[in-house]
């Protein structure tokens, strides 16, 4: 009985322990299943966060690309257009003095026209993410023309992938002419909808202020700044995009083509790399041979121009959006540049991506404020405060009058500066941009030449500027100064270190034309060679335009007339040969050194 009894036990012994082993497996099968179940979830989310970031789309919209195609009309498919007669003269010259552009001839151009797709061809089957940011659209406008306004609005309305649009918000700066009238707004807020919103400023702030204002109303993940004078091509939005959702911490910007201020031609532009001079002038750099050859992918852009570009909306509060001491506008197209690239980011131009722009007539002094103030001054001088470190010093050399100018306080700048760990100024220019300084040495390299230029055949003649304004021609020879190496400024000329025969203010000798006795004129500096790249050979005493692997043409006075052409070179005569003031030998020796391998750095 005692056997069985214990026999019993341990059967129940045992089965007890298989029981205990049993729970002790389906525990740790639940908490590896529960674990793993959780994991799936995670990574499904994960999956579903990248929004299929592995998978692609073609964002065309090729029905608005048919339809576009069909478009016939004034001014349709970018082609130039002009006014038809019977318009009064006055009151066409009376449009063009409010705007600078021929107003009369928009107002006949369809708000919807069709624009050339001049992309790369590569760039019309590339596909991008499936999922891209919610993106807000954030336009300023002030006194613009309607017409303008209206063909900015349904070109980004008609060629934006509406499921991308999160919202167009439409700036009204202060207004006064003409008045953004109530009927017109509500004509768009009838064709956009909700879409589309409208802050209106009470009082005057500027384009940087009112930027700042559209973005604090903005809701989307990337912010699009345009400028309120453009037209978009179709599928320009995915590729400004896609970098930004690659890495965070960049902004992108777009090719800009040109709209001409008289006919409305829409003109293919290149694409570029943006710079700056040391007046704080925005310059264009040719792109890198790396970034040529690797077409029509993004490639850095040093500095942007500053009135389009795409950037995250929480990177641009992360480095303090828009200094808002800046004013109207000038300077913070520097300082956002800066600050991407001193703090981190990064800051591409893509091809892929096309808007044109409306440049006004060059002549045509736009009035931003009613103010007397030199707010660009003062705007260039605080960005140097901040974010030039020891290079402030050659910015005030080139523009001394920045000097006396008070920027107020910095110190909140200063201190985002410090607690974003930003980089020195020199890093960005020797990283960043070191063909900028190439170009535009921070101190300028002696000149080839400089002084008077002083005829052979009539010695008592130098070339005389005589004041003229730039855009014109010149050719005139007057009695020399009394001093030919530092003549009165009319006759002061320099053959500087970019080949160019200059004055003062970046005001350039240039050749427009290869026929004989052509005109020489003024002009503003390129920077690009060509037609302003001269050459003084002090041996023949030639003075000779054109780059060396072309045909040239050299300088020739008519003493008679004192008038001065271009013709080609002949070593025997006379009166193509120059004195220069001042020449400094051993320079012009070593004139053409290096010249073919730094070309794209002329």
């Amino acid at each position: 009985m005692f056997l069985k009894l214990s026999g019993l036990r341990i059967k129940i012994h045992r089965k007890h322990t298989l029981l205990q082993v049993f729970l002790i497996c389906v525990i740790l099968i639940s908490i590896y299943q529960l674990h793993t179940r959780r994991n799936g979830v995670q990574e499904t989310q994960s999956k579903a966060d990248n929004g299929g970031r592995v998978e692609w789309r073609d964002w065309h919209d090729y029905v608005a690309i048919a339809r576009d195609a069909e478009r016939e009309g004034i001014g349709e498919q970018g082609r130039p257009a002009a006014l038809p007669s019977g318009y009064d003269k006055e009151v066409v010259a009376a449009s063009w003095q409010v705007y600078g552009f021929n107003a009369l001839l928009s107002e006949q151009i369809s708000v919807e026209r069709a624009v050339p797709d001049f992309r790369h061809s590569r760039c019309l089957s590339m596909t991008y993410y499936k999922v891209l940011p919610k993106t807000s659209i954030i336009i300023v406008h002030r006194n613009e023309h309607p017409s303008v306004l209206q063909r900015t609005l349904h070109s980004l309305w008609n060629r934006t992938p509406h499921e991308l649009l999160h919202e167009l918000i439409l700036v009204d700066d202060f207004s006064t002419s003409p008045p953004f009238e109530a009927s017109l707004e509500q004509k768009l807020l009838t064709k956009f909808g909700t879409k589309l919103k409208i802050l209106k400023l009470s009082v005057h702030q500027g384009l940087i202020r009112a930027r700042v204002a559209g973005a604090r109303l903005a809701t989307g993940e990337a912010l699009v700044f345009l400028d309120a004078h453009v037209e978009a091509t179709h599928n320009w939005l995915p590729p400004l995009l896609q970098p930004i959702v690659d890495n965070p911490q960049a902004s992108t910007t777009p090719n800009i083509d040109i709209i001409d201020y008289d006919t409305f031609e829409y003109i293919e532009g290149t694409p570029a790399r943006g710079g700056f001079d040391w007046n704080f002038v925005y310059v264009e750099l040719p792109l890198l041979p790396e970034e040529q050859a690797a077409l029509p992918a993004p490639h850095n852009n040093p500095v942007m121009n500053g009135g389009l570009f795409a950037i995250g909306a929480k990177f641009f509060w992360h480095l303090g959006a828009y200094d808002e001491a800046l004013e109207v506008w000038g300077g913070e197209q520097f300082e956002l540049s800066f600050k991407i690239w001193m703090c981190g980011g990064r800051l591409l131009e893509v091809p892929c991506s096309r808007f044109g722009h409306l440049y006004r007539d060059g002549k045509f002094a736009v009035k931003y404020t009613n103010g007397t103030d030199d707010y660009q001054g003062k705007n260039f001088k605080r960005v140097a405060l901040v974010w030039l470190d020891e290079y402030q010093d050659v910015l005030y050399k080139y523009n001394p009058e920045l000097v006396q100018i008070d920027v107020g306080d910095v110190s909140k700048r200063r201190a985002l500066r410090e607690r974003l760990q930003c980089k020195p100024f020199k890093w960005f220019l020797d990283t960043i941009a070191p063909d900028l300084v190439r170009k535009y040495p921070p101190f300028a390299p002696p000149n080839y030449a400089s002084g008077a230029i002083q005829s052979v055949a009539a010695p008592q003649l130098c070339l005389d500027l005589m004041q003229l304004p730039v855009e014109n021609p010149i050719g005139v020879l007057r009695p020399c100064s009394s001093n030919l190496k530092n003549p009165i400024d009319s006759q002061n000329w320099q053959l500087t270190f970019h080949r160019h025969l200059q004055q003062e203010k970046d005001y350039c000798l240039e050749v427009q034309s290869n026929e004989p006795n052509a005109f020489i004129w003024l002009w503003l500096c390129h920077y690009e060679g060509g037609n302003q790249f001269w050459y003084y050979d002090h041996q023949s005493q030639l003075l000779m335009q054109g780059e060396p692997w072309t045909e040239r043409r050299c300088l020739e006075a008519n003493v008679n007339s004192r008038r001065l052409y271009m013709n080609i070179c002949d070593s025997s005569n006379v009166n193509m040969k120059w004195n220069f003031g001042l020449v400094n030998q051993s320079l012009l020796d070593n004139f053409f050194e290096g010249l073919q391998a730094n070309e794209e750095m002329k």
